[in-house]
């Protein structure tokens, strides 16, 4: 894992310095601490009646990772997706700002985001979502950022060096003792399933990378905002699949076995953008993967909390999704 500390652990966490508000010719600007977002930290800014959403990224000091990002919302805005963040740049016409202390964005301002809490779901919203991964996708099918994308988060993609993913999660499971057994057996065969997949049968996509009920904004039960770009990747679209169709359950924010709505959201999504047989036959070592692939990456006890989710797709769950959406 590439050196990081979490900035949402510093005293001056929720601050902006005078510093960042004069490079983007805020000088004056009133500036208020928002609860948004799950990860990175957000601000509120007012400046001469109009409205800002200024991020303070809390991802490693790497500004490729931010680069990229902006590359794919330009690409996003100019293709008519109008539901991305736009960036403001800076006064001297950079997409972000770079200081000792964390990487700055500034966006037009779209709304409040997603609340606090269990996120309201229902089939309407989980069509939208379906609908709006879909558009994304193929806004961004044929797009290549020239920029070289940084190294967060780790282990993205399961082609690449899936022994680091897998000996990560080998490490966690062994810290968390008798808690881990099962965690350690899935991970193993997920592993195992990986290198039966034939990655040059995938098409590539832009991919959101994190795209669920927390990233994404409604007014009423209309889609009016998707964020959190900045862990983008060009991928096989199946890591956004295999990550989604188990985050639009009424269970709760956290990945659900939730056959019905996991169905749903997919046979939503190949409505307007057909899927390869071969896509869908291997969707669900993606839905199985994908979970564990999270768990390597938060390396907490958050295992504890999914554990249930992840038993039940291993049992069936994950194909039962793909089946039944493909039967409808």
């Amino acid at each position: 894992m590439p050196d990081y500390s979490d900035i949402r652990l510093r005293d001056d966490a929720r601050t902006v310095t005078q510093e960042v508000l004069d490079v983007y010719g805020l000088g004056d600007a009133a500036v208020t601490a928002l609860d948004t977002g799950s990860y990175n930290i957000h601000f509120k800014i007012e400046h001469q009646g109009k409205l800002f959403d200024l991020r303070k990224s809390n991802r490693p000091q790497k500004a490729e990772n931010l680069v990229y990002e902006s590359e794919l919302l330009t690409q996003l805005e100019t293709k008519g997706f109008e539901l991305a963040p736009q960036i403001v740049a800076t006064n001297d016409g950079q997409p972000n700002y770079w200081n000792e202390e964390a990487g700055w964005t500034l966006f037009k301002w779209m709304g409040d985001g997603s609340p606090k809490g269990r996120p309201i779901v229902n089939s309407e919203r989980i069509r939208q979502a379906a609908g709006v991964l879909s558009d994304f996708h193929r806004a961004t099918r044929d797009f290549v950022p020239k920029s070289v994308r940084g190294d967060w988060p780790v282990l993205t993609l399961p082609a690449i060096e899936p022994a680091i993913w897998l000996a990560r999660v080998e490490y966690l499971a062994k810290n968390l003792g008798e808690d881990g057994d099962d965690l350690l057996s899935m991970a193993q065969r997920s592993a195992e399933e990986l290198t039966t997949v034939d990655f040059n049968q995938l098409p590539e996509f832009m991919c959101h990378g994190d795209y669920r009920m927390r990233n994404l904004q409604f007014t009423g039960d209309t889609l009016t905002g998707v964020f959190d770009f900045d862990t983008s990747i060009r991928a096989s679209r199946l890591l956004d699949l295999g990550g989604a169709l188990t985050r639009f359950s009424p269970q709760g924010g956290d990945p659900q076995p939730d056959v019905e709505t996991g169905s749903e959201f997919l046979r939503t999504y190949i409505s307007s953008s057909p899927m390869s047989s071969y896509e869908l036959e291997v969707l669900p070592v993606f839905i199985r993967w994908r979970l564990l692939r999270d768990v390597g990456i938060y390396f907490d006890y958050w295992w504890l909390h999914v554990r249930e989710s992840a038993t039940a797709l291993f049992a069936g769950a994950a194909d039962e999704m793909v089946n039944r959406a493909i039967s409808d």
